[in-house]
C-alpha cells in the first residue's frame, strides 16, 4: 500500500487513494479479511519542504465471523488515520516511528518515491475491529419496551370460573 512522494508534495489540501488487492499486498488482505478496495482520504499539510502531515479517514469492508452464529458477514468500517512522511538524507530504507500512540510517522529515503503505509493501515483496521463482532439480522425486528403497558392482560376465563368455584365451596350455604 504505496503513496507517492510526489503527489503527496504536489497536492493542495487533500489527496485521495485506493489501495487494491495486487501481489505486493494480497497476504495483508487475506491476514485482515479485507473484502474489496480500502479508501483513504487525507488532508495534506506540509511542515517543511521535506515533512508533510497526513490526516484523514481510512474505510472499507471487512469480513468477520459473528460471535453468536459464527457466520462470516460484512463489517463496513471507518476509523481515523494520522501520520507524517519525512524524506530523510542518509537512511537506506524506509523507517517507521510509532513512539506516539495516535500518529505514525515515516522517515523515507530521499531516493524513494513512495512511502508504503501498510504496516500502519494493518494495525488501524486490526484495532478498529469489535471484540466480540455481531451480525445484525435484518430479519429479526428488535423493540424495546420502556415503562408500563397501556393495557392489562386479559385473564383467562377459566380463573374466573375457578374463583367462583372457590367462593362457593368456602359458602356452601350461601
Amino acid at each position: 500500500m504505496r503513496i507517492e512522494i510526489s503527489k503527496i508534495a504536489s497536492c493542495e489540501g487533500s489527496l485521495q487513494a485506493s489501495f487494491v488487492k495486487d501481489n505486493s499486498d494480497a497476504n495483508v488482505f487475506e491476514e485482515l479479511r479485507i473484502q474489496g478496495p480500502l479508501q483513504v482520504e487525507l488532508t495534506v499539510v506540509p511542515e517543511d519542504s521535506n515533512k508533510w502531515m497526513l490526516t484523514g479517514t481510512l474505510s472499507g469492508v471487512q469480513i468477520l465471523e459473528c460471535s453468536r452464529t459464527l457466520e462470516l458477514f460484512d463489517h463496513p468500517f471507518e476509523t481515523p488515520i494520522s501520520f507524517w512522511v519525512e524524506l530523510t538524507s542518509g537512511l537506506a530504507e524506509q523507517e517507521l516511528d510509532d513512539s506516539d500512540d495516535e500518529i505514525f510517522g515515516f522517515r523515507v529515503p530521499q531516493v524513494q518515491d513512495h512511502v508504503d503505509v501498510t504496516e500502519c493501515v494493518r494495525q488501524l483496521v486490526i484495532l478498529q475491529e469489535p471484540l466480540h463482532p455481531v451480525k445484525d439480522d435484518p430479519d429479526k425486528a428488535f423493540v424495546w419496551e420502556i415503562g408500563e403497558k397501556s393495557e392489562k392482560p386479559k385473564e383467562d376465563p377459566r380463573w374466573e370460573k375457578l374463583k367462583a368455584l372457590k367462593a362457593k365451596m368456602e359458602h356452601p350455604n350461601g
